[in-house]
């Protein structure tokens, strides 16, 4: 495999990395949904205690991430309800999937480089930063979308991921909607832009630091 292929597929694995493990943290940071508990007022505006709700939630999400039996808590639940989470859990695995397949190439073509078996340097930018450019272009479309109709970039995700299917629309569940208001989601969308956004600034420190020791090599050099 040329060095070109292996730079696009690594550049490909990094943003991949990045944007499945940005959506991973609210997946596994429970805490979050917590405070969003109280922040969004969601045991006024349901009419469920705290505890009722953190159960429900704790319940669907081990069925998600644990492969539990899907338990809504003390909630009822439709068997659309349960349909639309097998779906979700699906979208979870692959998220999941794609986070170590791409984390696994990427580990092992810094130890390559490491052991000098592999040269990839570059004299302008590192892989990273491009990949970091790619991702900037897409999130701040996205963001903007959101942030000028979250309803309607809510709706467009739900039919391009689970195409065909209307089991996402559940009326007849309003008490699982109630505890999984729409702010909710876009306080989620929120926290893995920030990671998403972290990630790329920490790329763009690195990336300079490495083009000043480039510098400085070729000058000691000269």
């Amino acid at each position: 495999m040329s060095k070109t292929a292996i730079k696009i597929i690594l550049g490909i694995c990094i943003a991949l990395f990045i944007v499945t493990f940005a959506i991973a943290v609210p997946i596994f940071f429970r805490p979050f949904y917590y405070w969003n508990i109280k922040w969004l007022n969601i045991s006024d505006n349901s009419g469920f205690s705290e505890e009722t709700i953190k159960t429900a939630y704790n319940d669907i999400m081990d069925y998600l991430v644990l492969n539990k039996q899907f338990k809504t808590g003390e909630l009822p639940h439709t068997e659309e309800a349960k349909s639309h989470f097998e779906d979700c859990k699906k979208l979870f695995l692959l998220d999941f999937w794609v986070l170590g397949i791409s984390a696994a190439f990427i580990i092992v073509i810094f130890i390559l480089t490491k052991t000098k078996k592999l040269n990839l340097s570059n004299k302008k930018h590192t892989v990273a930063f491009y990949s970091a450019l790619g991702l900037i272009g897409f999130f701040a479309a996205i963001g903007i979308w959101g942030a000028i109709d979250f309803s309607g970039l809510f709706e467009a995700f739900h039919r391009l991921f689970f195409f065909g299917k209307t089991n996402w629309v559940f009326y007849n569940d309003a008490e699982i909607i109630s505890i999984l208001p729409e702010e909710l989601w876009m306080n989620f969308g929120i926290l893995i832009l920030s990671v998403i956004v972290i990630s790329v600034i920490s790329i763009f420190v690195y990336d300079l630091l490495y083009r000043k020791k480039i510098s400085t090599q070729n000058q000691l050099k000269n």
